[in-house]
């Protein structure tokens, strides 16, 4: 099969991903709705944290600016969750039976339904971050900063839809798919430092969080 019949399978593949999103907006919805909700909440719960000699002397501008990422970081990590479950959705209907039989490679299936899940997850970002301009955060590095926040957050974001999907191939089953994905979700949020600067966590905290931090 050549590369250009390749790159157009998994464009079509994307393009209908993004089309069955579009016709179930409920499942974006819920991906964007928690961290929505978690960003207004977390933000004003701890917003006294930023005036603390502590926080102030990390560099911080408030606590809202702190959260930003980490909420993005959670949309992405919802998504890629959901993107899990369309892939047993679609090994449960038969439609992944019809894929794996027609003549296109199996790598642009995988390579359609990820494309699709980084336009999901970067538009997802890109509302939350503008939620939190709206409240009044602003990138101490600009537009450029922001800018790469919603490049690093998506790239994230590829990686673990992949992660979720290759979880779905190999299980088939959307309990275990679920149960999995959220079991990887959160420890992975409340081991890292989205919630409180890694400074000011418990030590047994900060022994997890560089324990689950990837090798440099």
């Amino acid at each position: 099969m050549s590369r250009d019949v390749k790159v157009n399978a998994a464009v079509a593949l994307g393009a209908r991903n993004l089309l069955r999103n579009l016709r179930t907006p409920m499942l974006v919805a819920a991906s964007l709705a928690q961290p929505v909700i978690w960003l207004v909440l977390f933000s004003q719960i701890f917003r006294a944290l930023a005036g603390t000699a502590a926080f102030q002397r990390l560099g911080y501008q408030s606590y809202l600016a702190f959260f930003v990422p980490g909420m993005v970081v959670l949309s992405m990590l919802f998504t890629a969750l959901q993107s899990g479950m369309a892939t047993v959705t679609d090994i449960g209907s038969g439609m992944m039976d019809k894929l794996l039989i027609s003549p296109i490679r199996r790598s642009a299936i995988l390579a359609g339904r990820v494309a699709a899940d980084a336009i999901t997850m970067l538009a997802q970002a890109a509302i939350i971050l503008g939620v939190a301009l709206l409240m009044g955060a602003r990138p101490r590095t600009g537009w450029p900063g922001a800018l790469a926040l919603l490049a690093y957050a998506t790239a994230f974001g590829v990686v673990w839809a992949c992660l979720a999907n290759l979880i779905a191939l190999r299980t088939r089953n959307a309990e275990l798919t679920m149960v999995a994905g959220l079991f990887l979700t959160l420890p992975t949020l409340f081991l890292t430092p989205a919630f409180f600067p890694k400074p000011l966590l418990p030590g047994w905290l900060q022994a997890a969080a560089a324990a689950t931090r990837p090798p440099t």
